[in-house]
């Protein structure tokens, strides 16, 4: 990465509104960042690091074939605690339940809000065809902020933004990114590299990654958008095709060095990212392994304990709680396509069983969460917690 000088405009009337200690700092030029072309460049892995990724490779595959014999979809569960990690990587806190609640009302959380929107944006992420565009890229950032009210999402920036320093101008940010007329060819440049056949899978997504993040081609929500990429190359390379890790709870373990391998990556050594990314995904598989078996354990408990005849709609109650641990009677009745009546019964015979508890009436009506699940994935949603379930006997 190279930097390039910018003017840089300021009203006088403007000025004269901005506190004096900041007013000396600005300039009438500053230094903005010029992304490397990497649609052609090489990238050599040293051999321990590409024996560590192939063994790797292995274990994601297994745990990725061990999907399809699961009658729920663990990956729908597991993308809330990719979601809620990714969040807390920005400092944007929110329960895994609040965000669940966020999908069925507006009368949820600010930050829940915002949290639900990771959620959206990754559903979008895996629905879309695999291969990365430009289009797909905005399309997933349009999901992620649409939650928000706010109306720019899958917008490309049009005005210079930056990290770090003082609202008021560039001057002193931890980092300057492109102008937005170099968004567009960034860009390009960066969807040729991820359909390229001969770079590593995990290397090329790391590599995509961190080079989005110095593009930051959109006003605000680059970070957890280009997370959201990690695992959309991932998908379109084969690594992960039926299920989802939370491999921002790998990053989360140690935000430091995550952000020092993308400062690395910038200054022209690509080796931390793809290091970064290989420990996160280990650590991230460990724990998609550990959390698989608690909620095998849940949803056989469940599967036990129930007492209605063989085809009775209650047995297919737990594959839509692995989707949506957060309900109501009306998305039960939706989602199960039985009657407002027979929701309601299900539900209160859900309760009896212990699947579902009363979170207690809103304006929208009466919601129920699934206490086992939504606590096996606030574990895996907060530092403590992951530690928890590390230590933890698989």
């Amino acid at each position: 990465m190279t930097y390039e000088e910018v003017p840089w405009h300021l009203d006088p009337d403007e000025r004269q509104l901005i506190p004096k200690s900041a007013r000396r700092k600005i300039a009438s030029t500053y230094q903005a960042a010029v992304p490397a072309c990497i649609s052609s460049a090489s990238l050599s892995v040293p051999e321990a690091l590409s024996a560590r990724v192939s063994e790797l490779l292995v274990g994601l595959a297994r745990f990725d074939e061990e999907q399809a014999a699961r009658g729920y979809d663990l990956p729908a569960l597991l993308l809330r605690s990719e979601s809620a990690a990714s969040s807390q990587i920005e400092r944007l806190t929110s329960s895994v339940r609040n965000v669940a609640l966020a999908e069925l009302t507006d009368d949820a959380p600010a930050n829940a809000r915002i949290a639900q929107g990771n959620v959206a944006a990754m559903r979008t992420a895996l629905s879309l065809p695999p291969e990365v565009s430009k289009q797909r890229i905005c399309a997933v950032h349009e999901a992620l902020i649409a939650p928000t009210g706010e109306t720019f999402g899958g917008q490309i920036r049009d005005e210079q933004v930056w990290v770090g320093g003082t609202p008021y101008s560039p001057h002193g940010a931890l980092f300057v990114p492109p102008v937005p007329q170099r968004i567009d060819a960034c860009l390009d440049d960066l969807v040729i590299f991820a359909q390229r056949d001969d770079v590593n899978a995990i290397a090329k997504a790391a590599i995509v990654h961190a080079q989005f993040e110095t593009i930051h081609p959109f006003i605000d929500g680059n970070g957890r958008t280009g997370r959201v990429l990690l695992h959309r190359v991932l998908c379109q390379e084969g690594v992960l095709r039926r299920s989802t890790l939370p491999v921002s709870a790998g990053l989360l373990h140690d935000v430091d060095a995550y952000m020092a391998a993308i400062r690395a990556y910038q200054q022209g050594d690509p080796l931390p990212i793809v290091q970064s990314l290989v420990g996160a995904l280990e650590l991230a598989l460990v724990i998609g392994q550990r959390v698989a078996t608690a909620i095998d354990g849940v949803m056989e408990g469940w599967r036990a304990s129930i007492t209605e005849r063989t085809g009775s709609a209650i047995w297919r109650l737990p594959q839509l709680l692995a989707e949506r641990p957060v309900v109501t009677a009306s998305l039960v009745a939706e989602r199960l396509d039985i009657t407002p009546r027979a929701a309601t019964n299900l539900v209160k015979r859900a309760c009896e069983y212990g699947m579902l508890r009363p979170l207690g009436s809103r304006r929208r009506g009466d919601f129920y969460q699934s206490d086992e699940l939504l606590d096996l994935l606030e574990e895996i949603s907060s530092m403590p917690g992951i530690r928890r379930v590390l230590a933890s006997r698989p």
